[in-house]
């Protein structure tokens, strides 16, 4: 199959195998939460690896690289003549405006959005209803000349793809089609929707890490897919150069590189798209290489910029010229491949305090997550919380060995933004950090990606403990201090 990507060694690439494997021990050593890896070099995959749960098979919400999807078919769209650079967004999407608009919501372009570079002195989707296409036009808040400032805005995304698929009368994938076909992209392949309908492609296609890298490497080869070119090679060099400053960007060191089409620049006259969570697709053009992540790093200070410093220093010991083929170097990568592994909470499986706690039904002080009681069942390879908060009584299962597998209790959204109607699976661990202190992670593994962390420490008749979540959108009832006493 033409669109297959081929594996080929690292050192026929010019890549150490020692080199992608002393960045696989960084990532390890900073305990992130990675989902996929993969290297690809001049057009071909040097290595790629999963953390279980994830697999080659798994498809994986890439949060905000989605939005360069939509800016790769704005620029089918003007390939087609359907619209332009220079287009009037208002005049495409009326039945959004206001009775008397600001002017400036007149004057924006679809270049202007493409750009991060609105109207709004706000970030409007976080005040509104999920991401609505018409959350962009609200009079509502600070205005100011559109195509001047940078201010990164989901609903800007939205709008775009709102006026794709009113122009071409199909999802944005299925206009995207023939193009994603061409370069093998899974035809399973989709997107959440928002709550009106639109396929919320500032946040929401949901596809493999393979496929992800198919759609990179057609960018870095601005369009052209084997020899075939697909997309117009101007466009895609414009989208993944700079075209507006992003000194002010606070998503991390490397943003304030400058932004093209909803793609951000890199050093090294590089340029990337990237997702919550440290979705990555990190392309360096003048070496070949290509990096493809998927992870939930979310409430990990800094995780991204560790990434994509261990790909520059990876990339720092690649040889222009294939290298002699170092089989036992292969043979060493490929077992810590096989071998990958979420990290666990650090601390011991077991305390000697299991038979004083375990059991124990504590009656909860009144508290913001709104749990009344809980009970701990201690067992030989996992702890058991059972509790009842303001949906009823349930349990979380932290795995005290590896992670255990289980669907979350409370309903959150599912195949549309707003509609809570799905059980997210997840997976949960523990470890007793010391001899009455119990830490547990419980991970989002699903279309939605999230974590939280709860610390209990029981003393005498009493408990205290500790919620934090970090997500998007949900675990909301999963927040705060709790505190009570033994019936």
């Amino acid at each position: 199959m033409q669109s297959e990507l081929k594996t080929v060694s690292p050192e026929s690439l010019g890549i150490p195998s020692q080199a992608i494997e002393d960045f696989l021990d960084e990532l390890t050593q900073k305990r992130l939460c990675m989902h996929s890896f993969m290297l690809l070099r001049h057009g071909k995959i040097a290595a790629e690896g999963y953390w279980p749960p994830f697999n080659k098979s798994s498809k994986q919400r890439i949060y905000s690289i989605s939005k360069s999807f939509t800016a790769v078919a704005i620029g089918m769209m003007i390939s087609e003549g359907k619209l332009s650079l220079d287009s009037k967004v208002s005049d495409y999407l009326p039945e959004f405006l206001p009775k008397c608009p600001n002017p400036y919501i007149l004057e924006a372009t679809v270049r202007d959005l493409l750009m991060m570079a609105t109207f709004n002195g706000h970030y409007p989707y976080e005040a509104k209803a999920y991401g609505l296409a018409g959350t962009l036009f609200t009079n509502d808040g600070a205005k100011h000349k559109p195509g001047q400032v940078f201010l990164y805005d989901t609903a800007g995304t939205t709008a775009l793809c709102a006026i794709i698929e009113k122009i071409s009368g199909k999802t944005m994938l299925e206009y995207m089609r023939p193009v994603l076909d061409e370069i093998g992209f899974s035809k399973d392949a989709y997107c959440i929707k928002t709550k009106d309908g639109y396929s919320w492609t500032g946040s929401g296609i949901i596809c493999t890490t393979r496929d992800l890298a198919r759609f990179a490497l057609l960018c870095m080869n601005k369009g052209k897919w084997n020899e075939k070119q697909l997309l117009d090679p101007g466009y895609i060099s414009e989208a993944t150069s700079r075209q507006i400053d992003t000194s002010l960007a606070n998503f991390g060191i490397e943003c304030g590189n400058g932004y093209g089409y909803q793609i951000w620049c890199l050093r090294n006259s590089g340029f990337f798209m990237y997702g919550m969570g440290s979705q990555y697709a990190l392309c360096l053009p003048e070496q070949g290489t290509i990096l493809i992540t998927t992870a939930d790093t979310q409430g990990t200070e800094g995780a991204g910029d560790h990434i994509i410093d261990a790909y520059f220093r990876l990339v720092d010991r690649i040889s222009p010229t294939p290298l002699a083929d170092d089989k036992v170097a292969q043979a060493k990568l490929k077992v810590r491949i096989d071998k990958l592994e979420l990290p666990r909470p650090m601390g011991q499986a077991t305390t000697h305090l299991a038979n004083q706690i375990s059991g124990k039904k504590y009656l909860l002080d009144e508290n913001e997550a709104g749990m009344k009681w809980l009970q701990l069942i201690i067992e030989a390879d996992k702890c058991r919380l059972k509790y009842e908060n303001k949906s009823g009584e349930h349990e979380l299962i932290f795995g005290m060995i590896k992670y255990e597998p289980q669907l979350f209790p409370e309903k959150y959204f599912g195949q549309r933004i707003g509609v809570p109607d799905i059980h997210y699976r997840c997976i949960g661990a523990g470890a007793w950090v010391d001899e009455n202190t119990l830490l547990g992670r419980i991970y989002a593994v699903d279309n939605y990606l999230g974590s939280i962390r709860i610390q209990l420490t029981f003393s005498g008749s009493e408990v205290n403990g500790l919620m934090e979540k970090a997500a998007e959108w949900f675990f909301e009832e999963y927040q705060g201090f709790i505190s009570g006493k033994f019936l």
